[in-house]
C-alpha cells in the first residue's frame, strides 16, 4: 500500500481514523468503498486541507457548525459545504483513534452492550466504544448540521420567503423624464 501525500475528503469517504505508520507517524486511514488508504496527514489535517482547498479552514468550519447546532462538544463539520459533505467524530478529535464518520454511509447502529456496531454502506461494520444512544445523538446532530447549512446555503435570505411584499405601482417616467424612484420609499 503506497502512501498518499495529497488527498481531499470527498463524498465517497465512509470514515477515517488515525493510524501510526511504520515510522511512528500519525496518519489518516481513509475508507472508500471496501478499500482503505493511508494518507500522510492526520485526520484533522486532512479535514483542514480539504477545507483550505475550497477557501475555508477547520477552525472556521467548527465555529460555523456551533453557530448552527449550538455549543456541542465533538462537533460535526461540513468538510465541503458545496457538495454537502459532513463528517462527525465518535470521540474527541484529539484522540488518535477517533473515527470520523460520514453520516451518508451509515446504514444502522446496533447496541452491543456498552459498544455500538455501526453498519456501513459498503457492507462492512465496525464496533466502536460508545453506547448506541450516544452514537445516534452524534449522527442526528451531523444530519441536522448538513440539512440546515445546505438549506441556508441555497436560500440565504429565508426571511424573504415569509414576507409577501405589497404590490406597488409600476415605476414610470414623470413629465421631467425621470423615473419616480421616490415612490418606492
Amino acid at each position: 500500500m503506497s502512501m498518499n501525500q495529497f488527498y481531499l475528503v470527498d463524498g465517497n469517504v465512509i470514515l477515517m481514523t488515525g493510524e501510526y505508520d511504520k515510522h511512528g507517524k500519525l496518519c489518516a486511514r481513509v475508507m472508500i468503498g471496501k478499500e482503505t488508504l493511508l494518507v500522510e496527514r492526520t485526520p484533522v489535517q486532512l479535514l483542514d486541507d480539504t477545507l483550505k482547498y475550497i477557501g475555508f479552514d477547520l477552525k472556521g468550519a467548527i465555529k460555523g457548525a456551533k453557530e448552527i447546532i449550538g455549543e456541542k462538544y465533538m462537533c460535526p463539520v461540513m468538510v465541503n459545504p458545496y457538495k454537502g459533505i459532513c463528517l462527525f467524530p465518535n470521540k474527541s478529535p484529539k484522540k488518535e483513534d477517533c473515527i470520523w464518520f460520514n453520516p451518508e454511509h451509515i446504514v444502522k447502529a446496533n447496541s452491543r452492550g456498552y459498544k455500538t456496531e455501526v453498519e456501513l454502506s459498503n457492507g462492512v461494520s465496525i464496533i466502536i466504544d460508545s453506547k448506541r444512544s450516544s452514537f445516534n445523538t452524534k449522527l442526528q446532530t451531523a444530519l441536522q448540521l448538513k440539512r440546515t447549512s445546505t438549506e441556508r446555503g441555497n436560500h440565504p435570505n429565508t426571511i424573504n420567503f415569509f414576507i409577501v411584499p405589497e404590490k406597488k405601482k409600476p415605476l414610470s417616467k414623470s413629465k421631467n423624464g425621470k423615473y419616480n424612484f421616490g415612490s418606492l420609499a
